[in-house]
């Protein structure tokens, strides 16, 4: 049983376009791994995805400060770019979430059940 039907509800004009838009999020998310995988592992665990660009950046004083006493003024931008990646990560997979949700509906409680049970100690 495949995970992508060929003619889902709506015939094959849409699952066309739900076909291309689910192969660019996926080209996306893997461009994202890949790079950060790379840089992972030449940086020694450390993310980095290429040569830093200078942004400018508002933040609460209270956040910031935080930061700079947990890691230091030397790290901060490490750090940020830390953040900022896993969040970028998140929102990808939770765009390819929605899509396949819209596509295919919410998935089954039993299915859920199952996962859970395979993996107790992820919740």
């Amino acid at each position: 049983m495949s995970a992508l039907p060929n003619d889902p509800a709506g015939g094959p004009e849409r699952g066309r376009d739900f076909t291309e838009r689910l192969a660019l999020l996926l080209s996306q998310y893997r461009d994202f791994d890949e790079l950060a995988q790379e840089d992972a592992a030449a940086a020694g665990n450390v993310r980095s995805l290429g040569r830093a660009r200078k942004v400018s950046v508002s933040m609460p004083e209270e956040l910031t400060a935080a930061v700079q006493r947990r890691v230091g003024r030397g790290a901060f931008s490490q750090y940020v770019t830390d953040a900022v990646a896993r969040q970028l990560e998140l929102d990808l997979l939770a765009e390819l979430s929605g899509l396949l949700d819209a596509e295919h509906g919410p998935v089954p409680d039993e299915l859920l059940a199952e996962a859970r049970a395979a993996w107790p100690d992820t919740e």
